[in-house]
């Protein structure tokens, strides 16, 4: 159940990579600098998606697509361990005022209206 499973297709791959610009690499293929794909071309590979989506979704690749093990994952060492939930545990927990919570209340009622 990888997300990378079927492979990337001819058209993907002659998009996504370029000739190395650096001598010391022989003219190897690498990944080109996302920033420099035009969106157009990249959006037709790659839909766009937060950051901590896109590490959950490498966290299920790893995993074999199994969310139970992702959760018990214990490869502390690994960069996206502690994001593996899809959330930023180094951020702090928002907390709302009884009156902020109603004001987002009447903001979504007021929409869902519209």
């Amino acid at each position: 159940m990888s997300n990378f499973e079927a492979g990337p297709t001819e058209d993907a791959l002659r998009d996504l990579r370029q000739l190395s610009p650096f001598p010391a690499e022989g003219g190897e293929l690498i990944g080109r600098d996302p920033k420099d794909v035009p969106l157009p071309i990249l959006s037709r590979y790659h839909r766009e998606q937060n950051p901590l989506k896109a590490l959950r979704l490498r966290c299920l690749d790893c995993c074999c697509g199994s969310a139970p093990e992702v959760r018990k994952c214990t490869a502390v060492a690994c960069p996206s361990w502690p994001f593996r939930m899809g959330s930023n545990p180094f951020r702090a927990k928002r907390v709302l005022s009884d009156e902020q919570k109603q004001n987002m209340a009447e903001r979504l009622a007021k929409a869902r209206a519209a």
